[in-house]
């Protein structure tokens, strides 16, 4: 019973592990180690086929298993896109400072944090909000000196009417004077950028705006550190939830097998003349 619940509950935790904090570096190492790990538990399948031991009990550990290691692919994957994907991408970007709004986006292509210059502000009396669904929020990102060309654009989901507000992260703080880039997905979850596009070509439209055909989409926040240290902290407390849910079900389920397969022996056992 030990190994039914404890066996499967362990390979779950080291492959949640495995995907969320190395799987973006090492995607090789993890895929292998992974793929090991499907090995042991289809030789315990085997093993039940041989017959040699008693009762199902190696037929359950290897179903066990493989149920833990299709679970943790899927919390592990979730995990990693929606946290550490973002995490890694602000660590690895770079980190521009006192950046006027006036600049080139394309000059900041690789940036992860922004710090823009004193003047910059987020200009909420020309913000759009496109409804594709969810409502895709952008403002333009001006100073005192430009009138209609834009560069860089704040953004967010859900946080602004159709038209003239705009209420996404730190956009009223006037102490916020930095930016993380907007973190699109890389292939699991569908692409929000389109959708933000369209927002920003709607909005040129709208309040006569020029600009890039790709300008720089952006979190407008008063701590960019902050929003790299709160992927992380998402990540561990993604972790450790379903870590704890998994070792519940573990025990729930290892017993109840446990039991059958004990009842099943003991019915050979009365039926076997």
């Amino acid at each position: 019973m030990v190994l039914l619940m404890g066996v499967p509950w362990i390979i779950f935790v080291m492959v949640v592990l495995s995907i969320s904090l190395f799987y973006h570096h090492h995607q090789i190492l993890v895929i292998s180690f992974i793929l090991v790990l499907l090995t042991m538990a289809l030789m315990f399948i085997e093993l039940d086929c041989r017959e040699r031991m008693g009762g199902q009990w190696f037929l359950f550990l290897g179903l066990l298993c493989i149920l833990a290691l299709f679970n943790a692919i899927l919390v592990g994957l979730y995990n990693y896109h929606t946290h550490m994907y973002h995490y890694w991408a602000y660590d690895e970007g770079r980190i521009y400072t006192n950046v006027l709004p006036s600049e080139p986006s394309a000059a900041h292509a690789d940036a992860g944090k922004m710090v823009f210059a004193s003047s910059a502000r987020v200009d909420t009396s020309r913000a759009l909000g496109y409804k594709a669904g969810s409502t895709y929020c952008v403002a333009p990102i001006l100073d005192e000196v430009q009138t209609n060309r834009v560069e860089y654009w704040a953004a967010g989901i859900d946080c602004c009417p159709a038209r003239g507000d705009f209420a996404c992260d730190d956009a009223w703080n006037p102490a916020a004077k930095s930016a993380v880039v907007l973190v699109d997905s890389d292939g699991l979850f569908a692409s929000k950028r389109e959708e933000f596009l369209k927002a920003v070509k709607q909005a040129r439209s709208v309040f006569n705006l020029i600009g890039p055909v790709e300008p720089l989409l952006l979190r407008w926040v008063v701590d960019p550190q902050q929003i790299q240290d709160d992927c992380w902290s998402g990540a561990v407390a993604c972790m450790v939830s379903f870590i704890f849910i998994y070792f519940l079900l573990s025990i729930i389920t290892g017993t109840f097998l446990h039991l059958w397969s004990k009842r099943v022996v003991s019915t050979q056992s009365i039926t076997t003349p």
